[in-house]
C-alpha cells in the first residue's frame, strides 16, 4: 500500500486501486490530489491490467471550493490545466478504468467519473454538474464529455439546471454501467476488474482506443477559457462567496 497524502494506492493481482482519501473535505479535489492521481496512473506498475477509482462513502464533491474562494486566478488556471491532464489520462490510459461511486459525484468528481470506462454506482448515489449555481461552468471537460455521452439537449438540461441524477437515472441515460445496493459499488467494481484482468490486455486496450476514439478529439479550450472568464466576473465571485457563506446568490448577469 502507498499513500500520497490525499490518494491511497494499492495493487493486487494486476488491479490498481486509487482511493480518494480526503474524507473531511468530502474528497474535494485540490491541486495536490489531482496531481497525486495523475502520478499514480502515469507511474503504474507495467503489469497493471485494470484501474479502480473509488472514494469510500462519498466519491467526490468536486473541486475544493476553498481554492476558488481564495480568488487567485493563477491558482485556478493551474488546477484546471492539471485536472484536464488527469481526465485525459483516465480516458486514454490503455487499461480499463472503473469508477466505483457511492454518495455523490459532483462537479469535478463527476468529470473524473465521466472519464472512466465504467461507472458502478450504489443505488443512493447522485451525479451532477452544479457549477452554474456558482455562476461558473464545468471546466474539467464536463461540457464536452457529458455531451458526447448523452447528447446536447440532455447535457444542456443537466448543466443549465444543475440537475442531480440518481443512480437509476444515470443508468437510463447511459452514464452509469451498473447500479448495485448502496455500499456495494467497490466490491462489484473489483469483481468486474478481476474478470477484465483475466482477459487479453492487448484486446482490451484496442477496444478502448476504438470505442473511445472521439474522446481524443474533444476540445476543452473554449470551456476552460469560459471558466476563467466567469471566475473573474462579478457573478462568478458572488456565486462562490454565496456558496461559502451558505446564502442565496445575487446574480446580476
Amino acid at each position: 500500500m502507498n499513500s500520497d497524502l490525499s490518494v491511497t494506492v494499492t495493487v493486487d493481482a494486476g488491479v490498481l486501486h486509487l482511493l480518494l482519501d480526503r474524507p473531511a473535505k468530502r474528497n474535494a479535489f485540490d491541486l495536490g490530489m489531482v496531481r497525486a492521481l495523475t502520478r499514480a496512473l502515469d507511474g503504474r506498475d507495467p503489469e497493471t491490467r485494470v484501474v479502480v477509482i473509488s472514494g469510500g462513502d462519498f466519491f467526490s464533491a468536486g473541486a475544493d471550493i476553498a481554492v476558488y474562494r481564495r480568488g487567485d486566478h493563477g491558482e485556478i488556471g493551474e488546477i484546471t490545466r492539471a485536472a484536464g491532464t488527469l481526465v485525459d489520462t483516465i480516458s486514454t490510459v490503455p487499461v480499463p478504468v472503473i469508477a466505483a461511486v457511492e454518495g455523490m459525484a459532483l462537479g469535478g468528481g463527476f468529470e473524473v467519473a465521466l472519464a472512466a470506462d465504467f461507472i458502478v454506482a450504489g443505488d443512493t448515489a447522485k451525479f451532477g454538474l452544479p457549477e452554474v449555481s456558482l455562476g461558473l461552468i464545468p471546466g474539467w471537460g464536463g461540457t464536452q464529455r457529458l455531451t458526447a455521452q448523452v447528447g446536447s439537449r440532455k447535457a444542456k438540461q443537466m448543466i443549465m439546471f444543475a440537475q442531480r441524477l440518481s443512480a437509476a437515472e444515470g443508468l437510463t441515460a447511459g452514464l452509469v454501467s451498473e447500479v448495485v445496493p448502496a455500499g456495494g459499488s467497490l466490491a462489484r467494481a473489483f469483481e468486474l476488474a478481476r474478470r477484465l484482468a483475466d482477459s487479453s490486455a492487448t484486446a482490451l486496450a484496442a477496444v478502448k482506443v476504438a470505442v473511445s476514439g472521439r474522446d481524443r478529439t474533444l476540445d476543452y479550450s473554449h470551456e476552460r477559457a469560459e471558466l476563467m472568464r466567469l471566475f473573474a466576473s462579478r457573478d462568478g465571485r458572488e456565486g462562490v462567496a454565496a456558496f461559502v457563506e451558505k446564502r442565496p446568490a445575487d446574480f446580476r448577469g
